[in-house]
C-alpha cells in the first residue's frame, strides 16, 4: 500500500502540540503502537509491512517538533540552520548523514535537518526495488529513531508549506504543469525549502542536478556530493564556511553503497586531523583513524548497526516496561545474567540475544549469530566482513530469519532478505583483501 492512500484520511495539523525534549532513552521504543485514525485501513502485503509502519509512523511524529523547540536547546545568540534532505541523500549517504548529525549534536550546534513529506513517501516506493529496498529500510529506521528523539531531525508538518491550500499533501495543478507529473515531488521539495527560507537560512542537500537547479533558481543554498567523497565535513563546511574550522567534523571514508564504483575496494587511507593542520603528538591528539574499505568489511557494519536496532525494538516489545529496571537495581544478584547488569540504553546485538535466548531457545548456527554480529577485536571470534565465508554469511542471516519467524517480528523477516542479496552481489564480484 501507497503512503498516498492515506492523504484523504489524515487532518492538518494531526499530533501537533508543544511538548519537552524527552530524555528517556527508552521513549524511541514503541509498545503496541496503534493509529487511532486509521481503523479501518487493510495492512499491506507481508514483505512491506514493516517498512510501511515506521514511514507512518515518521509522518505521524512530523508534526511535534517546531523551530522553536529546537532553538530552545542551542544558546539564543546563536542562528539555527536548516537542511532539507532529499531521498537520493538518504538512500546514498545515509552514513555521512548520521555521522554529521552526531557530530553537530555533540557540538552543541544550532542545526536542524528536515525530512520533506514527500520523501518520507518516497522512501515507501523503494520497498519493491530490490537493490534499493536495504538502503530504503536503513533510512527509514533511522529516521524514526531520530525523529522520536525530538531533537535535530524533523519530518515536514502538513502546514509547513508556501501553498495557499496551507496543506503540502493537497494536489497542485500549477505545480503539475510546471514540473510535470514525472518531477511534481521535486516541487514539493522546493515548497518544504521556501516555506523554511521564509524564517531562517536554508540549504538543500540532494544530488539531483536539475533538482539543485532549481532550487538555486529560487535563491535556496544547496549542498552537492562531489566525486564519491562526500563527508561530514563537506557539510559543515557549506554550512559553516571558513568558520567550520572551529569545530570537529570527520572527513571521508568509504561506506557501502549502491553504486557500483564503490564496490571497487580502494586502499584504505589515514583520515587526516580534522581542522587539517599538524598537530602536537600529545594525550589531547585525535588519533588518525584508519577506515575499512573492502565491500564486505563496510556491508558487515551496516548489518550489525541495522539488526542491533531492530533487536533492541523486539526485546522492548517482549520485556515492556521491565526494559527500564536492567541495570538500575542494586539487589541483582551476582549469578544474574550479565544483560540485567547493563543499562538498556547501552545494550548491543549480544545483550539482546542473549535475553531472548533466555526466554526462548535461539537457533543453532555456525557461527553463532551473536558472535557474526559483533564488529571486529570486540568479542571473542568477531571477525571482519571479509573473514567470514559466504556460507558463514548465509547461516547467520537464517539465524537472524529464524529469530524473527520464532518471535514474529517481520521488521527482521523483511530485512533479511534485503540483506541477503547485497550478500550475494558482492560475493559475486572479483575481490581482494584490504589488510584492514
Amino acid at each position: 500500500m501507497s503512503f498516498s492512500d492515506l492523504s484523504s484520511l489524515q487532518q492538518a495539523g494531526h499530533g501537533s502540540g508543544d511538548f519537552k525534549h524527552s530524555e528517556d532513552p527508552i521513549a524511541q521504543y514503541s509498545f503496541n503502537f496503534k493509529d487511532p485514525l486509521l481503523p479501518e485501513i487493510v495492512a499491506p502485503s507481508p514483505p512491506s509491512t514493516h517498512l510501511f509502519e515506521t514511514l507512518k509512523s515518521i509522518d505521524e511524529f512530523s508534526s511535534n517538533l517546531t523551530l522553536r523547540d529546537v532553538e530552545m536547546q542551542a544558546p539564543l545568540s546563536e542562528e539555527l540552520t536548516v537542511v532539507v534532505l532529499d531521498t537520493n541523500i538518504l538512500l546514498d549517504y545515509l552514513d555521512v548523514i548520521q555521522a554529521f548529525v552526531t557530530e553537530f549534536e555533540e557540538q552543541g550546534l544550532p542545526v536542524l535537518i528536515i525530512i520533506p513529506g514527500v520523501v518520507i513517501y518516497e522512501l515507501d516506493g523503494q520497498k519493491n526495488r530490490e537493490r534499493l529496498s536495504w538502503f530504503a529500510r536503513r533510512a527509514s529506521s533511522w529516521l524514526l529513531k531520530k525523529v522520536k528523539e525530538r531533537r535535530s531531525v524533523k519530518g515536514q508538518a502538513l502546514n509547513e508549506t508556501c501553498k495557499a491550500s496551507g496543506n503540502w499533501k493537497k494536489r497542485d495543478l500549477d505545480a503539475i504543469q510546471e514540473f510535470g507529473s514525472e518531477r511534481s515531488n521535486d516541487s514539493l521539495i522546493i515548497d518544504c525549502c521556501k516555506y523554511f527560507l521564509r524564517q531562517r537560512r536554508t540549504f538543500l542537500c540532494s544530488k539531483d542536478k536539475l533538482l539543485i537547479v532549481e532550487a538555486e533558481s529560487e535563491s535556496i543554498l544547496t549542498i552537492s556530493p562531489g566525486r564519491g567523497t562526500f563527508s561530514s565535513r563537506d557539510i559543515a563546511q557549506a554550512l559553516f564556511g571558513i568558520e567550520a574550522s572551529r569545530f570537529r567534523f570527520s572527513g571521508y571514508h568509504p561506506t557501502y553503497r549502491d553504486s557500483l564504483d564503490n564496490l571497487i575496494q580502494a586502499t584504505p587511507a589515514l583520515e587526516p586531523d580534522d581542522d587539517g593542520m599538524d598537530i602536537d603528538d600529545d594525550a589531547s591528539s585525535v588519533p588518525r583513524l584508519l577506515h575499512p574499505s573492502h565491500s564486505l568489511d563496510l556491508l558487515h557494519l551496516q548489518v550489525i548497526d541495522y539488526f542491533t536496532g531492530l533487536l533492541l525494538e523486539l526485546v522492548a516489545r517482549v520485556a515492556g516496561p521491565a526494559v527500564r529496571s536492567f541495570g538500575y537495581s542494586d539487589s541483582v544478584s551476582k549469578h544474574a545474567p550479565s544483560y540485567s547488569k547493563k543499562k538498556f540504553a547501552s545494550w548491543g546485538a549480544v545483550e539482546c540475544l542473549d535475553y531472548l535466548g533466555a526466554k526462548k531457545r535461539l537457533p543453532r548456527t555456525s557461527p553463532r549469530v551473536e558472535t557474526f554480529m559483533t564488529r571486529a577485536y570486540e568479542g571473542v571470534g568477531a571477525r571482519r566482513g571479509q573473514d567470514w565465508s559466504r556460507r558463514d554469511w548465509e547461516m547467520a542471516l537464517e539465524g537472524l530469519r529464524e529469530i524473527g519467524d520464532d518471535w514474529q517480528e517481520g521488521s527482521i523477516r523483511e530485512s533479511v532478505s534485503a540483506a541477503r542479496l547485497h550478500m550475494s552481489r558482492v560475493f559475486a564480484m572479483p575481490m581482494r583483501p584490504t589488510g584492514l
